[in-house]
């Protein structure tokens, strides 16, 4: 890609700075963007690694659950789900410099006091609470792909302003600065050689 060159004037060479100007500040919003982007990756990366854990405790929960569904049979288990209601989230998104980030927020929570079994009820708030982090792992991890997304596409522009666009711009600024300063010496050059021959009559 190439600049086309303008007639080369004071004029179009003040145009041109101008366009230069506004693409160097678009450079620089976008650079802010990337940064608070890697920034907000960076933050939420240390939460990802909980996935191993969490996916441990899966494991372990659910070899529980065999044993409970063994001890308390399916319909018994089927008649406690009944009794302890159901969970109501909300999904919500929020922006983030123009990203759509997902969110969940719990509205009601299950009513696990309604269960009269002591160890059924202590195994069914740990598995909320695991369920619940499982949850926000989930978004967390959305999020981050999100904004690897908006990350690479800005990085590309940031690049390509870069790499391309600005020293194009400063290619054909320093063009027209040499031609209108030529083209001032030919002038003086001319009016001066006037003026010489003018003063020798």
């Amino acid at each position: 890609m190439s600049l086309e060159i303008p007639s080369v004037t004071k004029g179009a060479l003040q145009r041109v700075k101008e366009q230069y100007r506004f693409i160097q500040k678009g450079k620089e919003i976008l650079e802010m963007k990337r940064d608070r982007l890697a920034g907000e990756i960076n933050a939420l990366l240390p939460k990802m690694r909980e996935r191993k854990k969490i996916e441990q405790e899966i494991m372990e929960i659910y070899k529980e659950y065999k044993s409970l569904l063994m001890a308390y049979g399916s319909e018994e288990l089927s008649s406690y789900s009944k009794a302890i209601g159901k969970l109501e989230v909300k999904f919500l998104v929020r922006s983030l410099m123009g990203v759509p980030e997902p969110d969940i927020k719990i509205i009601s929570d299950p009513k696990f006091q309604n269960i009269s079994d002591p160890a059924l009820q202590s195994f069914c708030i740990r598995f909320y609470r695991l369920f619940k982090k499982l949850l926000s792992l989930a978004v967390v991890e959305t999020r981050v792909e999100k904004l690897a997304l908006e990350l690479m596409d800005t990085n590309r522009k940031v690049n390509a302003l870069e790499k391309i666009v600005v020293p194009q711009f400063q290619e054909l600024i320093r063009y027209m600065e040499e031609r209108i300063m030529e083209d001032e010496l030919q002038e003086f050059v001319r009016i001066k050689y006037i003026v010489t021959k003018v003063e020798k009559k």
